[in-house]
């Protein structure tokens, strides 16, 4: 471990962030060591192989299992006697496991209130009618059985999805009642294939209906001891039904000014009780109305928090990591005037194997970074979800139109897609 030193002039104690080692999530490591006066460590089921440098020291552990990362900071603390300060999720997937070692330790977290309510998509959307927020009709199912009856009582069109996951996962538009095998199959798929990573049981869906919007945004939302303020808006880009895969983000949304948008955010947090760090805030925007789609008690991911420090000169990681070591008092001003337009656009392959991944052309003056995840003999997949993704391009504008400016985000993504893969048809 380094700074063992630093451990000492800090109290024997550490800063523990889960989750911060994923691509695009990064910034939150930045954050954590300028701002926390002492180590920071991370976790990992292999850190030898998983090694991660930026941090201090990095746990033997998954954070998405509670009782083996709660052993592995007991086991920390017998072998150093170092103690957690904080522990700082900032994966939707790990927020019940900083539950579980705050509460061992004594620390401040989300509540177990906010938990129950934000991890289970039906669970939130009983809190959200409780609470007059606008969301779309919904039923639980388990078996195709059930699905059926489920939708006799509902709609067409309907979306079914995972009640225990994000990133758009099994999420599938279904017409009629023809299609409900089918986009069954195809949502119970997803959630057995990333199962056994994260202990989901199987049998747990949610089929909602469809919600038809102009466009969607997501609100990124600061919530510390019963204050809240917006920090950003964010427009998002969507694949081709029946999917619902996010092809792009940027900031600052034409929502940005929306004063109703903004509250009905708050008033959605304070549905689920979410009472502690950034949650993230999705929302669908029609000509006459707007719906909740629902609410992470965590950052919002894809980038969102670089772009807002790209276009509002803070790191919203700072803030999310105080609320957690419960070091806000009161929650400052929100910068107001953007610096420019920051987008994300996600590369994409054609469906098959990566024969092969070339070097990046040349860039424009606006592109300020590629990370391309794909590798030779990998599968491109089906844009469906997040999983699908070959990679990352983010851009600046110092101005302009947002929709043209996500138009040509996106083209550019496309170009570079085209030029970087060479893939074998399936």
């Amino acid at each position: 471990m380094f700074h063992r030193q630093s451990a000492r002039a800090n109290g024997d104690r550490y800063l523990l962030l889960l989750g911060a080692d994923p691509l695009l999530r990064e910034r939150a490591v930045v954050s954590a060591l300028r701002t926390y006066p002492g180590p920071v460590v991370g976790m990992a089921s292999d850190p030898v192989t998983g090694a991660n440098r930026y941090f201090d020291h990095v746990l033997p552990a998954s954070y998405y299992d509670a009782k083996a990362a709660l052993a592995a900071v007991e086991n920390f603390e017998r072998d150093t006697g170092l103690v957690p300060d904080a522990v700082v999720p900032i994966l939707e997937l790990n927020l019940h496991v900083a539950v579980a070692i705050a509460a061992h330790y004594g620390l401040p977290s989300l509540s177990e209130r906010a938990l129950a309510a934000s991890r289970d998509k039906h669970t939130m959307k009983l809190a959200f009618e409780a609470a007059g927020i606008p969301c779309a009709r919904h039923r639980a199912f388990s078996t195709l059985p059930e699905l059926r009856a489920a939708a006799a009582e509902l709609t067409f069109p309907l979306v079914l999805k995972p009640r225990d996951f994000a990133g758009s996962v099994g999420t599938i538009r279904v017409d009629g009642p023809d299609g409900l095998a089918g986009a069954f199959a195809h949502c119970r798929g997803a959630l057995l294939e990333i199962a056994p990573t994260y202990d989901f049981a199987d049998g747990r869906f949610q089929a909602e209906e469809f919600v038809s919007s102009t466009h969607e945004v997501s609100v990124e939302v600061i919530n510390y001891e019963g204050q809240r303020a917006v920090l950003a808006v964010t427009d998002k880009a969507k694949g081709t039904p029946p999917y619902f895969a996010e092809t792009g983000q940027l900031i600052p949304s034409r929502e940005t000014g929306n004063a109703a948008l903004r509250q009905l955010a708050l008033d959605a947090c304070a549905a689920l009780h979410v009472d502690r760090g950034i949650a993230h805030v999705e929302v669908l925007i029609g000509p006459d109305a707007m719906t909740v789609v629902e609410v992470a008690a965590r950052p919002g991911g894809d980038g969102i928090m670089d772009l807002i420090d790209r276009v509002y000169g803070f790191n919203p990681y700072d803030l999310h990591i105080a609320a957690y070591r419960r070091d806000i008092g009161t929650l400052p001003a929100i910068p107001a005037e953007p610096a420019g337009i920051a987008s994300i656009g996600f590369l994409k392959a054609e469906p098959g194997t990566i024969g092969a991944v070339a070097d990046p052309g040349e860039y424009t003056d606006r592109e300020r970074a590629l990370y391309v995840t794909a590798v030779p003999g990998g599968t491109s997949r089906e844009p469906s979800s997040y999983l699908g993704r070959e990679g990352v391009l983010e851009c600046f504008d110092p101005g302009g139109d947002p929709a043209e400016v996500q138009r040509a985000t996106a083209a550019r993504a496309k170009t570079h897609s085209a030029e970087l893969f060479t893939v074998v048809p399936a």
